[in-house]
């Protein structure tokens, strides 16, 4: 990610933290629940809030969070009462692998380039028929908000050739407006393959 992105998400950690773990995360995880069972590990990279990891939580999971920012992290291990690390993706070291692995808005920063680098990282954190759960920002190009975020747009054809060059294959796919009310539309996949 940008230095400039992780300074956002640090200058601005209570305001991200406010503005997204109200919103009730069910129409983004209710779709993994039949691919998991009990007690699954779950680890959420990017994890804000920890709004998932609370969700999750309460169905049985166990969740842990990957996060940047540190102010994010600790607000994240505070509201989910779960175990949150900092650190970067590309540095992260996991102790176990996992079940599943949610990608939710994660790599939105990353340069396309990064992209393919980012999933092959995440797919060796997996174990053997673990799933992925990844969302990207739909349509092409990139885009610049109000607030100077820069965010990578995908179309499901551009994500479709992604995933077949690293092996993944598509369990489920989605196409959704944003949680936050916004005109944003989101294309999500349940991803599995082995390394």
């Amino acid at each position: 990610m940008p230095q400039n992105m992780h300074d956002f998400y640090e200058t601005n950690a209570r305001a991200y933290f406010e503005r997204t773990n109200r919103i009730d995360p069910e129409p983004i995880l209710a779709p993994l629940l039949p691919h998991l069972r009990p007690g699954s590990s779950i680890l959420d990279i990017g994890c804000g809030s920890g709004r998932d990891l609370k969700w999750l939580t309460a169905r049985g999971f166990n969740p842990a969070g990957l996060e940047r920012s540190p102010s994010l992290a600790v607000l994240a291990s505070e509201h989910s009462n779960c175990p949150v690390t900092i650190a970067d993706l590309f540095e992260y070291q996991p102790p176990i692998h996992f079940d599943c692995i949610l990608l939710i808005g994660t790599l939105v920063h990353l340069s396309k380039p990064e992209f393919p680098g980012a999933l092959r990282k995440v797919m060796r954190m997996l174990k053997s028929g673990g799933i992925m759960y990844l969302s990207m920002k739909a349509w092409g190009g990139s885009e610049k908000t109000e607030d100077g975020r820069v965010f990578q747009l995908w179309s499901d054809s551009e994500l479709r050739r992604e995933f077949s060059r690293l092996g993944l294959k598509i369990v489920e796919h989605s196409r959704s407006r944003s949680l936050l009310g916004n005109r944003d539309v989101w294309l999500g996949y349940i991803l599995t393959g082995e390394v």
